[in-house]
């Protein structure tokens, strides 16, 4: 009897235990203080910033963009000449309210273009792709003062919540989010061997390019494309009383080697997807959204130029998100660092002016009342990173 590649995915990560079926979620959390909240949104394989906040401004942009340049009268004007994809339009509730900050030209602080190496860093919040096994929120929960918990909404544990504070995970199976978590398992067999590894995220690109190909003409057959029933889950779980106070989401599909699409394209429903689910999440928290923050981040941004394929392909900086009710102002937080040849990374990519880590520790000092020192702590080796004090209220 034959099984195709997604079945035995499927099949494979229900074997690593902990899963529940998708429904309302019943997960008990003891005396945790409620008076700030964070969710860690990571959407993995890096998604193209350039495409979701465009930089009408810059004069290089149209000719750099070529068939990926979207009709600037179809984009969302935000403020200092940059403007959102349609599909992000759900933001701009966000942003009228004064709790939507855009961050651009951000990256975190090793250049690589390797999925793998790159994911590690974010969630570990180091500043290369080895030395800890611990995720930056777990050491999160070790630093906070009072009562915590924490929840991984998301198949398996992400590496951002592994370490020695538990914490709970609560994961829907018929959403079929299984993938990820079980190619991220795989990928740790490939690391030791630099050949096989490269041949393993070759076929990976594959793999994307043939989903994305499949995509044509419908609704992608990517895994968390019901973002609105998972964030909706979060909520419940998150405003309920003695909810956890850190969560750790993730959604898959953002690696857009072709038919990446402009206006109404592959990329922009799928930030539709996304967009839609942050504000049913806002609205399911109802009275509980005051004091939550909620951070959107991916490992890298894409190339600045189309790929013959109609895609772009792994890059260095890009775009990120941080929502909430204690974000100081609406506002695009870019150091631009420009888009002509001479300025770009490696004369193919935008390039890095803002740490993740650096935009990281302000949203902690904001939303949970931590001090430099103790910021400095869940970001090892980064003392010399001033935090972005100034993104909260």
């Amino acid at each position: 009897m034959s099984m195709d590649r997604r079945e035995f995915l499927h099949s494979a990560g229900m074997c690593l235990g902990g899963l529940a079926t998708f429904g309302f979620p019943e997960v008990h959390f003891a005396n945790v203080r409620q008076d700030g909240r964070l969710v860690f949104v990571l959407l993995r394989g890096g998604f193209d910033g350039l495409a979701a906040v465009v930089p009408t401004f810059d004069p290089a942009w149209r000719d750099l963009r070529g068939s990926l340049a979207a009709d600037p009268d179809a984009l969302l004007e935000l403020a200092d000449g940059f403007a959102l994809t349609p599909g992000l339009a759900p933001l701009r509730e966000f942003w009228e309210r004064d709790e939507l900050m855009v961050l651009h030209a951000m990256a975190i602080p090793y250049r690589t273009r390797s999925h793998f190496d790159g994911q590690a860093i974010l969630e570990t919040g180091l500043d290369g792709p080895e030395g800890s096994a611990d995720g930056w929120l777990n050491r999160l929960l070790s630093v906070m003062e009072g009562e915590r918990a924490g929840i991984s909404i998301a198949a398996g544990m992400p590496r951002s919540l592994t370490g020695p504070v538990e914490v709970a995970s609560w994961s829907p199976t018929e959403l079929g989010v299984v993938e990820d978590a079980y190619l991220d398992r795989l990928s740790i067999l490939y690391r030791s061997d630099e050949a096989l590894q490269g041949r393993f995220e070759a076929a990976l690109g594959m793999l994307d390019v043939g989903e994305e190909m499949d995509a044509m003409g419908g609704q992608p057959r990517r895994p968390g494309a019901d973002a609105g029933s998972l964030f909706r889950a979060a909520a419940q779980l998150m405003a309920a009383p003695g909810g956890p106070n850190v969560a750790a989401m993730e959604f898959s599909g953002w690696d857009t080697h072709a038919n990446q699409g402009v206006v109404g394209g592959n990329l922009d429903r799928q930030l539709g997807r996304l967009a839609e689910g942050l504000s049913a999440f806002r609205e399911a928290m109802a009275e509980q959204w005051a004091g939550t923050t909620v951070v959107v981040m991916t490992e890298f941004g894409r190339t600045a130029r189309p790929n013959g394929t109609g895609g772009t392909d792994h890059g260095t900086a890009g775009a990120g998100f941080v929502l909430g009710s204690g974000v100081a102002r609406r506002a695009v937080v870019s150091d631009w660092p420009g888009l002509a040849d001479n300025q770009l990374y490696e004369n193919r990519d935008l390039a890095p002016t803002l740490d993740t880590r650096a935009v990281l520790k302000g949203v902690l000092a904001g939303t949970f009342d931590l001090t430099a020192a103790q910021a400095d702590r869940v970001f090892p080796g980064s003392a010399g990173v001033r935090g972005m004090w100034e993104l909260m209220t």
